[in-house]
């Protein structure tokens, strides 16, 4: 036996001992995704909260993730853009947002976890910026950011952008200021 086949044996027992509605919802989500969509809906989950029960993925509260999460990624670059506006309009020069002082959150993170900016506008700039590679090395605590930022790298590749569109958003916002 193999670790998978371990695996599919603890599934089977798992539902088998639990709710019989779950092999009713996955059928429900079944007949209403096809593979990208249901992909994309368990990505909105699971990136709106990692620690998320079946249950709660499943009906309404997880309807409203997908749908709140497709309408975010339809308008990447309106909330971008947004998020940009908010972050310059901070009494703070640009390079100090990325900053750690004292192994603590710098303040770009500190916009994020406070919901004051997008995940998907953290993930951007980190990808025009490479700031997270400082941050890993100068954060002190080791709980809540590494945690993030293996949600980042799991989250990366399920984002599409055109990232020059938006370096250069940010580029003719920067001189803006």
């Amino acid at each position: 036996m193999n670790g998978f086949e371990i695996y599919k044996i603890y599934l089977a027992n798992k539902l088998h001992f639990t709710s019989k509605n779950q092999r009713y919802d996955f059928h429900k989500l079944s007949k209403s995704y096809n593979d990208k969509s249901a992909i994309d809906y368990f990505v909105a989950n699971f990136v709106s909260n990692t620690n998320l029960w079946v249950g709660d993925i499943i009906g309404k509260t997880g309807d409203d993730n997908y749908k709140q999460w497709s309408k975010k990624l339809e308008a990447l670059h309106y909330y971008y853009e947004q998020d940009i506006d908010y972050i310059l309009g901070r009494d703070i020069k640009f390079d100090d947002l990325f900053l750690v002082k004292k192994g603590q959150h710098p303040p770009i993170l500190k916009m994020f976890l406070s919901k004051r900016i997008n995940f998907e506008t953290f993930l951007i700039l980190d990808e025009i910026l490479s700031f997270s590679k400082q941050l890993n090395k100068n954060i002190n605590e080791k709980v809540l950011w590494p945690k993030l930022y293996d949600r980042m790298i799991r989250y990366k590749p399920f984002i599409k952008y055109n990232v020059t569109k938006y370096k250069k958003t940010l580029k003719d916002k920067l001189k803006d200021i």
